[in-house]
């Protein structure tokens, strides 16, 4: 469906029925990254997954993205949808939008999940990305994806008879090089780390034993800045840890999400 907001049309999905999660995605996905999870979360939750804007089948407006502006039109759809206290669920980028928008709304989040977490990029993170906007307009997406999947996947997996990097590659060749480096644009201007020191809903933290991209570092400061999170750390994964380990990581939120709603 699509929804209507400030920002443009948003499109998301909602399936089954109980308490309601919501699913964002980060950098370059779509909501499909959470079609295997959300098949399993749907029997017992009521699960909503959207693409951000400027993704996906969301429409792409003037190229000029922000956290703030993506925290608002969250809030529309969540107001759209009127759902009751929810988790939210973010991936990587998603998860600083997931953060600020915990500080903004507490009382609408009964938890959180942070997978791949980022508060803030680092000055060398910054740079990165200043060099991989600026090769995305000058020669388009097929420059800079065999790099993004070598940080989103690992050896064993991109070295497999998996079709999984090849979907992942074909996803990120799929967004258009002037929305994704308005994307990128918004990643170094944003941070969590204010936000981050006013939650205090209970806190998940997934990270993959083999992420290149999140620093164990980023997932100790979490640690000690709210006080009801915990870290479960998966094996063989990378940064994208709902497509490597999808059993493992459902089973980590099928463990935790009793609690939430318990807490609320």
């Amino acid at each position: 469906m699509y929804i209507e907001t400030s920002g443009g049309r948003i499109y998301c999905e909602a399936e089954g029925d109980g308490q309601p999660i919501v699913l964002v995605h980060g950098l370059g996905a779509t909501s499909n990254v959470w079609h295997g999870i959300r098949n399993v979360l749907k029997k017992q939750f009521r699960v909503v997954v959207l693409d951000l804007p400027g993704s996906g089948r969301s429409e792409k407006c003037e190229p000029r993205y922000s956290f703030s502006a993506w925290l608002g039109q969250l809030q529309e759809l969540v107001g759209h949808l009127q759902l009751p206290r929810f988790v939210l669920v973010g991936h990587s980028m998603g998860t600083v939008l997931v953060q600020l928008y915990a500080a903004a709304h507490p009382q609408q989040i009964a938890g959180l999940v942070l997978c791949g977490p980022i508060i803030e990029l680092s000055e060398t993170r910054k740079e990165i990305f200043r060099q991989r906007i600026e090769t995305v307009l000058q020669q388009g997406m097929l420059a800079v994806v065999d790099a993004v999947v070598s940080g989103a996947l690992t050896a064993a997996t991109r070295d497999s008879t998996s079709a999984l990097p090849g979907l992942v590659r074909e996803m990120l060749l799929a967004n258009d090089p002037v929305h994704y480096a308005a994307q990128c644009r918004a990643l170094i201007d944003g941070s969590a780390r204010a936000a981050l020191r006013q939650i205090r809903c209970p806190l998940l933290i997934l990270e993959g034993d083999q992420d290149t991209v999140t620093p164990l570092a980023t997932c100790q400061e979490i640690l000690g800045a709210v006080p009801q999170a915990q870290l479960r750390v998966l094996p063989q994964t990378g940064h994208w840890t709902m497509l490597e380990q999808p059993d493992l990581f459902t089973a980590a939120l099928l463990e935790f999400l009793p609690r939430c709603f318990a807490a609320a």
